[in-house]
């Protein structure tokens, strides 16, 4: 696949590196969790050129030795910004052990730049507002982390976790891997959403 030189900045979320479970949960297309994890690893690395900049929306990698987990995502090429979510043992609703002491090495070790978990941000002309959670909606029954949440003042969320429930919800676009092909989402295509919601109206959530 040929790639421009030019530096291209890409979305994603919820990869869930070595997590068996999910491969059941969302009906993902893999035998095991060997099997996923070098497909989402080769999608990354046929998207992504070394200099593209990457945001991870949360929820990197689970499993049986985390340390060996995370170490593998410094395989993922790009300059990588992880916002937390409830499965990042770094995070604030991480509802195990959470350590930074511990575990926030290895994050920087694995090539990540960590981010405050939701935080107003520019994507072309529009301010919108990233997070790992969206206003509403969870990939459960009821919208759990409602502490974590941000306070929906409008603008646009750019979010992950609801995995495979829904791709865009009124001013929610979800950059999870089960709705993307399993491969981060150019910001372009998040660009064009955008815009699409220009004289919308009050579009709900």
């Amino acid at each position: 696949m040929e790639r421009a030189d030019t530096m291209t900045t890409w979305w994603t979320s919820d990869t869930h590196f070595s997590h068996e479970n999910i491969i059941k949960y969302c009906n993902r297309p893999f035998r095991d969790v060997q099997e996923m994890n070098e497909a989402l690893i080769e999608k990354w690395n046929s998207t992504v050129s070394p200099d593209d900049v990457v945001y991870h929306l949360g929820d990197l990698a689970l499993g049986q030795a985390i340390e060996q987990q995370i170490a593998l995502t410094a395989r993922l090429e790009g300059h990588k910004h992880l916002v937390p979510g409830n499965h990042d043992r770094i995070a604030e609703s991480f509802e195990g052990r959470r350590n930074d002491a511990k575990f926030l090495p290895l994050y920087e070790d694995a090539g990540w730049s960590i981010l405050p978990e939701k935080f107003e941000h520019s994507i072309g002309e529009r301010r919108v507002v990233v997070c790992h959670f969206p206003y509403v909606g969870d990939s459960l029954d009821e919208d759990r982390y409602r502490l974590y949440r941000p306070r929906n003042s409008g603008l646009p969320i750019i979010h992950g976790h609801v995995h495979n429930l829904f791709a865009t919800l009124g001013r929610q676009f979800n950059v999870g891997v089960d709705v993307r092909g399993f491969a981060p989402v150019d910001e372009a295509v998040i660009v064009r959403w955008l815009e699409s919601l220009e004289g919308m109206g009050d579009l709900a959530p």
